[in-house]
């Protein structure tokens, strides 16, 4: 062999491995060979530091729901403040979720060629900052483009979540704390109406005035409903980046240095002993590294090479499948929650009605009050037992969670998922013919319950797309779900104002559709 080709092999050896100072490692005497990354996690163990990883990913998830939820349970208590009509209601509720749909593309390419916990941060600095902004908004339009760009920020934690948190986990346990993590989303949907709860019927005792403008109870909530972002953003300063990603780019020292701090937080014992003295990159890692590569030398045309195949048979018909049915499960249980609290307080005071007879009451007295600008309707009363009633709709959802996670195995994915839509499609339906106060309560939240079964949904339709369409088939599924929660507020607005009984059949109906065509899912 040359000299030049010796010289070749030897930069090459140096570039694939990066071996530490042998003086400041302690090994006990023995000689350890090179590691790969998933034998490193395993060196380093679980401990405090995952606890604390998983604690801050799943805020960042819970800051998902914060921050595009919150606005349903604000607006009867803004109506006067902001003069809103049912369509404005609808656009309001609908906003945050078009940021997340209209940018989590961008931020699923950024987080791979700028890293995990940059994204993070960026993003989670971007929502508080446009969030508590938005509590000043002296109009509903500035206040619906306020709520777009948090959208679009806490966007970026939706996106990226789900892979810092994988990235710190081996084989072993990385699905579970994806599950615990995951919870963190039911969690917020008791978080969100049980601060309303505390908050907004302050209204009537207070009077705050910043910057020559009333700050109303409602504007304090959507405040503290940001408070999560703090506490993300602190525990990202404290967290590192990626390990994964790092090691793709070739920082293999720094990967080192990192584990072994991790090793200290975990075990206990100091960096020097950490016995990882080299990581390499076995197979998937180097798969993904020269993926990750692709990506940064393409740019935004890898997500146009990514996507077209999709589109194509034979991966069409799982596309659309998948997509319709993401879209009528958001567009049914999100797009119908955001409006729960605002149906709720008008239908506590006519408990004795159906629902859409109230409904239809509450469209007339207001048309009625619009004509005599002299009649005033403000402000309105806000029953604080609406908060209470969603808070046990939330504790319910995350029942479901739990309970689809004890019975899925069993059960079958497929099976689990088409039983839920027809159940959840019947009571909707069922809605139409009950005046009962209570049993109305409880179809509603079997109703909506039917969003707890996007985890379901998305179990299924990662199997039915290759591996290197997989992360990006699931971008594009997600995101028409969350266009589908945008969509269906906007209906719903549009229906409670002329029609109230196609809400529930169309919706209800839809869910039933549903099942239809999932359990065609396995055929194709």
């Amino acid at each position: 062999m040359s000299k030049t080709g010796e010289s070749a092999n030897v930069e090459k050896d140096k570039s694939a491995e990066i071996v530490l100072d042998p003086t400041q490692i302690v090994t006990n005497g023995a000689h350890h060979s090179s590691h790969t990354y998933s034998e490193a996690l395993a060196v380093v163990g679980q401990g405090w530091f995952h606890t604390l990883l998983m604690f801050v990913t799943g805020l960042c998830l819970m800051s998902v729901i914060n921050e595009t939820v919150n606005v349903g349970f604000i607006i009867s208590a803004a109506e006067c403040d902001l003069d809103l009509t049912f369509s404005d209601k609808g656009v309001l509720n609908g906003a945050g979720f078009l940021g997340v749909v209209s940018s989590s593309y961008i931020w699923g390419f950024l987080s791979d060629t700028w890293g995990r916990r940059r994204v993070l941060l960026l993003a989670s600095t971007g929502a508080l900052i446009t969030s508590v902004l938005s509590t000043f908004s002296p109009h509903v339009w500035v206040l619906i483009g306020a709520r777009f760009l948090v959208g679009v920020f806490v966007s970026g934690n939706a996106a990226t979540s789900y892979a810092y948190l994988a990235e710190f986990h081996g084989e072993a346990s990385r699905s579970k704390v994806i599950s615990w993590a995951a919870m963190f989303m039911a969690i917020g949907l008791i978080f969100l109406p049980s601060l309303a709860w505390l908050v907004i019927p302050l209204d009537e005792r207070f009077e705050l005035r910043l910057f020559g403008m009333r700050y109303a109870m409602w504007r304090i909530y959507m405040l503290l409903c940001s408070l999560d972002l703090i506490l993300i953003i602190a525990g990202l300063l404290y967290l590192p980046e990626s390990g994964k990603f790092l090691l793709t780019n070739g920082h293999r020292e720094k990967v080192v240095q990192i584990l072994a701090k991790i090793y200290h937080i975990n075990q206990g014992k100091p960096e020097h002993t950490f016995p990882v003295k080299s990581i390499t990159l076995d197979a998937i890692d180097a798969a993904y590294a020269d993926e990750l590569q692709r990506r940064s030398n393409q740019g935004l045309r890898y997500l146009w090479h990514q996507t077209v195949p999709l589109f194509r048979i034979p991966l069409l018909w799982h596309t659309i499948k998948a997509s319709v049915l993401m879209f009528g499960l958001f567009a049914s249980s999100s797009g119908l929650f955001l409006w729960v609290p605002d149906i709720l307080n008008t239908y506590l005071q006519h408990e004795d009605m159906q629902l859409c007879d109230v409904i239809a009451l509450m469209h007339a007295n207001k048309t009625a009050a619009r004509m005599e600008p002299t009649a005033s309707t403000c402000p309105i009363a806000i029953n604080a037992n609406i908060f209470l009633i969603t808070t046990a709709m939330g504790v319910i959802f995350l029942a479901c969670y739990i309970l689809n996670g004890l019975i899925i195995n069993r059960v079958g994915k497929t099976t689990l998922l088409n039983g839920w839509f027809v159940v959840c499609g019947i009571c909707g339906l069922a809605v139409l013919w009950t005046s009962d106060f209570y049993l109305t309560l409880i179809l509603i939240a079997a109703f909506v319950s039917s969003g707890c079964l996007g985890g379901v949904l998305s179990a299924i339709s990662v199997d039915l797309f290759p591996t290197n369409y997989r992360a990006m088939a699931m971008c594009l599924i997600l995101m028409t779900g969350r266009f589908g929660a945008m969509a269906g507020s906007n209906i719903i607005a549009y229906l409670l104002a002329y029609n109230c009984n196609l809400i529930f059949i169309l919706f209800g109906g839809s869910l039933l559709v549903c099942a239809l065509i999932g359990a065609t899912l396995t055929e194709t």
